[in-house]
This record gives structure tokens, sequence and C-alpha cells, in this order.
């Protein structure tokens, strides 16, 4: 039986060039440039709030699933995080002008919307392993990012860090190597192949990515 530190080690150096290329995202590296508009930043808060809503909604789902589980704790962690989340997206789109209701009627693309689509499809049919290995996997790669994103928005663009404590949040987000293996080893010994737990976590990546290919898609000038 295969030990979950020695899974994620694998999954992590098979994933290693998808992370090289969020790492260096185009997107981040635009902003820190400041050649992004005004106008085109609206498109991170109008995209996250329809990904922040659907993933409360699925980190609720699995919270109610696997509730009767050690993996509890962890669940509801990450749920509380997406409701915390919520708030703070809400001031970032507000320094940009966009009222609640805008962000509701934002228009996103399939592109932008296909992360909390998988996280909503894992949600309903996946084991806890799977979902916690994806997030162990996909959350530094969204924080480095987020921080990145921060340091520009504060250097090039004038907010406070008030106004990016939604980035910020995840920027500085806690280790969950040590909360995510026990739930992770108990799903191997339950019989959860590798292979279902290497595809959460590259499904995860591919659909980070074409997240923020869908932001800097929107910074194109038109």
């Amino acid at each position: 039986m295969k030990k979950a530190a020695e899974v994620v080690k694998e999954i992590s150096e098979a994933l290693g060039e998808v992370d090289e290329q969020l790492r260096h995202h185009p997107y981040p590296d635009a902003l820190e440039r400041g050649v992004v508009t005004v106008e085109a930043l609206r498109a991170f808060p109008g995209t996250q709030y329809h990904v922040a809503t659907s993933d409360l909604r699925s980190m609720a789902m699995m919270v109610q699933r696997f509730g009767h589980t050690p993996a509890r704790g962890f669940l509801n962690g990450i749920l509380q995080g997406e409701f915390a989340a919520l708030e703070g997206l809400l001031v970032l789109a507000r320094r940009l002008g966009m009222t609640q209701e805008e962000l509701e009627r934002y228009e996103v693309t399939p592109e932008g919307f296909a992360y909390a689509t998988n996280m909503a499809w894992m949600a309903a049919n996946v084991s806890a392993a799977e979902l916690v290995v994806g997030i162990l996997v996909n959350f530094p790669a969204w924080g480095l990012t987020c921080g990145r994103m921060s340091r520009a928005l504060r250097a090039r663009y004038g907010f406070t860090e008030q106004e990016t404590a939604f980035l910020d949040a995840f920027a500085n987000m806690p280790p969950l190597e040590g909360a995510a293996l026990p739930i992770i080893q108990e799903g191997l010994d339950q019989g959860v192949e590798p292979r279902l737990l290497h595809r959460a976590a590259r499904f995860f990546q591919a659909y980070e990515k074409m997240f923020w290919d869908a932001m800097m898609a929107a910074a194109q000038p038109r």
C-alpha cells in the first residue's frame, strides 16, 4: 500500500510543467507592468464572484457527504474560508466600481468558470481523498499568483491592503499537508486508487491555468 506522502510527491513531479506555467503566467506579469486596464481588471472579481459562490455550495456538499468522517474538520475549514473570501472579494470589487448587482449579472466565460464546474462535479462524485489532494496541490499555486496580483495592485493601481484582503488571504494560507495527508492516506487504505488522486490533482491544475488564461484573454485590447 502506497503512502500518501509518496503519492503526493509523485503527483507534484508529474505536474511540474503546468506548475511552472502557473508560476510564470503572463497575467500577473502584465499586472506587475501595469498594462491591464481598470476595465479589464473587473473580469477578475466578476468571474471570481461566480466561482466563489459555486465553490461555497460545492464545499457545503462535501461537508454534508463526509461530515461523519475524519475529513470533517479539513473540509469545514475550507468551507469557512470560502465564506470569508467572498466578503473580501466584495471589497475588491467595490474598489473597481462594481456593485453586488453587477457582480451577479457579470457574464463569465466558459474558460473562466471551468474551475468551479470541476469543483462541483468532484463535490458530487469523488472521494474525500481525491478532492483533498486536488486542494493540497492546487492551493499553493493559486496562492502564489494571488500574492503576485495583490502586490501588483498595490504597487501599480493604488489598492490598499484592505482592498487586496481577498488575495492576501490565499497568498498567506498556512501549509495544508499536516491536515490533508491523513485524509489522503485513509482514502488509499480504503481502496482509492492512486491514479484517481493523480487525475484529481491534474484536473485542478489544468482548470487553474484555464482561469488565468481567461483573465489574460479579458486583458487583451479589443
